[in-house]
């Protein structure tokens, strides 16, 4: 009997090793030119759906749902609070005067990194992201951001520019929405995707707040190859530390899904429980907090069952710092099902005067990022994710063929 324990026991360990042993998967380029084009417009979307109304709500979600664009045009008709005294309740106006999509630090941080990675290499260190943001990252900053640039200028480096004892925003979802590059430029490729997540994190933030990036980064790079809510989850879960208080509020929210219908419900319960204090730290500012923000968007995951439309429209009416959950998850959407998944109103209808050809026009301009070019088209962004992607995949065991004239991408993944 013992004889036969033991056997039983090799066998279970064998499997469950085996369970999470290396696989390969393949993707063609337009496949994967498709996936980061969908990352980086679902991330556009998301972003400004949600300006009008970014860390205005909190203790209840908008009275209006959020499925459309709104600006300062649609008070005549909607009674709702918007920010009017910036550009962000003027997204029409925007779209016609730079002729496609703009800078905002939900896309603008990446697009800087994206130039460090092109310059240093995949082996990126802290002391290169230290000249590469005292060279770029001067305004339009914010938070935790912004108190890195101010560090930084003390002679002070990452990781200590987001330590508790330095930053004190270190507490903050700052890290999630600058972050999700990681999980594009390492696709199916999770532990690699995990730990450049927690290491852009660490610039910012510190401790638990690093978590929700860790998360998103996780699910970022499985989502090239699952497109099974449920199951990006439990893969971005098991990137969690065991003690970690976003995991137990991950857990909270599944278990929340299952008892409540409405999502108003849902929302309730993670605001009363998280949005005060996490993990006995009373949260000094707690609508920017990482974690409710965190929590809000894995609810609008859950619910919006992988419409865009309707995960969107969720993260965005559940308030907070509504901008930064619906760009991660159009990001993530976009990965997940390519971009076809977001409805075309949302890319080509933005401005005022006419409809775009294109996508964003193909335009994304940059006015927030000193000593880099102004003018950039969206495609060619998306290329030069690409480059980096193929880098990636090439130094982690990957492969690259040519076949019918395309290119394949095998990916040693630990998916």
């Amino acid at each position: 009997m013992l004889k036969n324990f033991y056997v039983s026991l090799i066998v279970l360990v064998f499997l469950n090793q085996n369970l999470y042993a290396q696989k390969e998967f393949v993707l063609n380029e337009t496949e994967l030119y498709d996936k980061i084009t969908g990352y980086w417009n679902g991330q556009l979307v998301g972003n400004y759906m949600g300006f009008p109304f970014e860390n205005i709500y909190d203790r209840e979600p908008l009275p209006v749902f959020v499925d459309r664009y709104y600006d300062y045009g649609d008070l005549d008709t909607i009674d709702v609070k918007m920010n009017l005294n910036d550009r962000r309740s003027f997204v029409r106006i925007m779209a016609d005067a730079m002729g496609g999509a703009w800078s905002d630090d939900d896309t603008d941080i990446e697009f800087v990194m994206l130039h460090g990675l092109e310059k240093y290499g995949l082996d990126i260190t802290y002391a290169e992201v230290a000249e590469l943001r005292k060279s770029h990252v001067n305004r339009f900053i914010w938070a935790a951001n912004a108190n890195v640039h101010r560090l930084l200028n003390e002679g002070v480096l990452p990781p200590e520019t987001g330590s508790k004892a330095n930053n004190d925003f270190w507490y903050g979802l700052t890290s999630q929405l600058i972050n999700e590059l990681w999980g594009v430029i390492y696709p199916g490729m999770i532990d690699k995707a995990a730990h450049w997540s927690s290491w852009g994190g660490h610039i910012t933030n510190d401790d638990w707040a690093t978590h929700p990036t860790i998360f998103y980064g996780a699910m970022y790079s499985a989502g090239f190859f699952v497109d099974d809510i449920h199951e990006l989850i439990k893969i971005g879960m098991r990137k969690l530390p065991k003690d970690s208080p976003f995991l137990a509020g991950i857990q909270d929210v599944l278990k929340w899904h299952k008892e409540e219908v409405d999502w108003k419900m849902c929302r309730q319960k993670i605001h009363d429980k998280y949005f005060r204090e996490v993990d006995g730290f009373r949260i000094p500012f707690p609508i920017m907090g990482s974690t409710v923000n965190g929590l809000n968007a894995v609810m609008a995951l859950l619910y919006g069952e992988g419409d865009f439309t309707q995960t969107m429209g969720i993260a965005i009416s559940t308030g907070y710092d509504c901008d930064n959950q619906a760009a991660t998850l159009g990001g993530l959407l976009g990965v997940m099902y390519g971009s076809e998944v977001i409805p075309k109103h949302f890319t080509h209808n933005l401005p005022s005067r006419g409809q775009w050809e294109l996508p964003f026009n193909d335009t994304y301009i940059n006015y927030s990022r000193d000593n880099l070019p102004n003018y950039n088209k969206i495609s060619d962004i998306v290329k030069r994710i690409m480059a980096i992607t193929e880098d990636a995949i090439l130094e982690n065991n990957g492969k690259i063929e040519i076949a019918d004239g395309e290119k394949l991408y095998y990916i040693d993944s630990d998916l």
